[in-house]
């Protein structure tokens, strides 16, 4: 019997299942050709010392996944540009990696490649807590870093070098005394022989001297939620009295117990 009859009276004909493997096949051979090629370049320049000026799969472009607040773009696109131009296959998203994270804002980076010519970025960025001698800015885990690109209302932190840490933990627990009285820290400052001042947000200074400082700055927060009391009136106060407090006045500056 015909085909033109089998159609006629129903039969239909089977199609042929697609060979998808012969093209993977034919897929992974080209990119198997490719690395096995730009090795075999990378050899030549090592062993021979010749230049060769072609670069399969050359990096043409990046992304980063998040917006960067604190770290400069800039700076981030300076690194990565050393490797434009360089085979994809040969670039070490490992060393890529290292570099970036040695900007002084990026705390840690992720990089894969995206085929034929890309780098994908992910980066975690430090977040900033104060500022630190007034040329610096202290990080989460307390470490000096150069000021970030963001303009950032921050607290003042001064001390002896080597003691950013310290002093930041200070102001993070002298911060959590003052946070129901109406009244933020601005400022702390930590001296070389060990006695600290506070700076108010509202302009007064507060002396705490070197030792029972958390007790002395309790007495401080009492003091400054007493009514009628007027802060405006008050330009230092000083806590390093055993059981008691000294409050100078703008007017005449002349204490007051």
């Amino acid at each position: 019997m015909s085909d033109a009859r089998k159609r006629k009276q129903g039969a239909t004909l089977r199609r042929r299942p697609l060979n998808w493997r012969k093209p993977l096949r034919y897929g992974l051979r080209a990119l198997a050709g490719g690395v096995v090629l730009a090795l075999l370049i990378s050899a030549g320049r090592w062993v021979l010392g010749f230049e060769v000026s072609w670069q399969p799969m050359a990096l043409q472009h990046w992304s980063v996944d998040e917006v960067m607040v604190y770290q400069s773009r800039a700076e981030l696109d300076a690194v990565l540009a050393q490797y434009q131009g360089r085979s994809l296959l040969l670039i070490s998203p490992e060393a890529v990696r290292k570099e970036v994270e040695a900007l002084p804002w990026v705390a840690q980076a992720m990089v894969s490649k995206t085929w034929p010519d890309q780098l994908q970025l992910r980066i975690e960025e430090h977040q900033p807590v104060a500022r630190w001698n007034g040329e610096q800015v202290l990080n989460s885990d307390g470490e000096p870093l150069s000021r970030p690109v963001a303009d950032l209302v921050l607290a003042d932190l001064r001390g002896p070098n080597g003691q950013a840490k310290r002093v930041m933990d200070q102001y993070l627990q002298y911060s959590r005394v003052f946070v129901d009285s109406g009244v933020r820290l601005a400022g702390v400052r930590m001296h070389p022989r060990g006695a600290w001042d506070l700076q108010l947000d509202n302009g007064i200074q507060v002396a705490l001297g070197s030792s029972d400082m958390l007790d002395r700055t309790t007495r401080v927060v009492a003091l400054l939620e007493r009514r009628p009391l007027e802060l405006d009136d008050i330009e230092y106060i000083d806590a390093r009295y055993p059981n008691g407090v000294a409050v100078g006045r703008r007017a005449d500056n002349e204490p007051s117990a």
